[in-house]
């Protein structure tokens, strides 16, 4: 957080990531239900600390309408 400020909740298009105020310091809280698997988070993470893998049975999100 003090060197990057946190950048995932900048690129995530789907705002699963979120900085909330937690007894006066930061916490990173994130809103899994929120992610349409667009992996960026994985991909543009400056530290590559985050690791996005497919859920689902590991083949990806199973959209019924499409």
């Amino acid at each position: 957080y003090k060197e990057y400020a946190s950048p995932e909740t900048r690129y995530c298009p789907a705002g699963v990531y979120e900085i909330v105020e937690e007894n006066g310091s930061p916490r990173l809280k994130i809103n899994a239900a929120n992610c349409v698997h667009c992996k960026t988070c994985d991909i543009k993470d400056p530290t590559q600390n985050i690791t996005w893998i497919c859920p689902v049975c590991a083949s990806g999100p199973d959209y019924g309408g499409m």
